[in-house]
């Protein structure tokens, strides 16, 4: 019986020890998220990822502020500085601020005029908001440079559409 018993305190001492370590886990787990919450950005996901996160929760200035604080920190390359560039101007363009997107898209696509990077579905929407914003000239060029960049990345053969009705275009948009 003693063994029984001996056995009993046993599984008992486990339990209670595995509901300690469990315990501790969850507030371990609770120090790690507050910490992480309050680090600083430092590299280019965070800034995007956190700018996203209050982007979909339509807290625009903040995700705009985010994005700004990674543009301004030069450990981040020109491109990853661009794309942020980039991301505001698509959330200001959802937003119809067209002049204020255009000026990012300014501020991206010289960030990376030198880069390769890879043609995207979006570039329509921004040549879009040129238009919207009365840039038209400012379209066309950014059109052509897309353009020149099929000798890297066909894709962008896809624009060239957009450009004959860029030129046919008149000041009815």
């Amino acid at each position: 019986m003693n063994l029984i018993s001996f056995n009993i305190n046993i599984i008992h001492k486990e339990r209670e020890l595995n509901e300690l370590l469990w315990l501790l886990l969850l507030i371990l787990y609770g120090i790690y998220k507050f910490y992480k919450s309050r680090r600083p950005l430092t590299k280019f996901d965070h800034f995007y990822e956190k700018a996203f996160e209050l982007e979909e929760k339509k807290r625009y200035e903040d995700a705009l502020d985010i994005r700004n604080q990674g543009i301004e920190l030069h450990t981040l390359t020109d491109l990853e500085r661009a794309d942020l560039h980039l991301a505001n101007g698509r959330m200001l363009l959802k937003l119809k601020q067209y002049e204020e997107a255009t000026k990012h898209y300014d501020a991206s696509f010289k960030l990376a005029k030198y880069e390769k990077f890879p043609y995207s579905e979006g570039f329509d929407e921004v040549i879009e908001a040129y238009l919207y914003a009365g840039r038209k000239e400012d379209a066309l060029i950014i059109t052509n440079d897309m353009l020149k960049r099929q000798s890297y990345d066909q894709k962008f053969k896809k624009l060239e559409p957009l450009k004959e009705k860029l030129l046919s275009y008149e000041d009815s948009w």
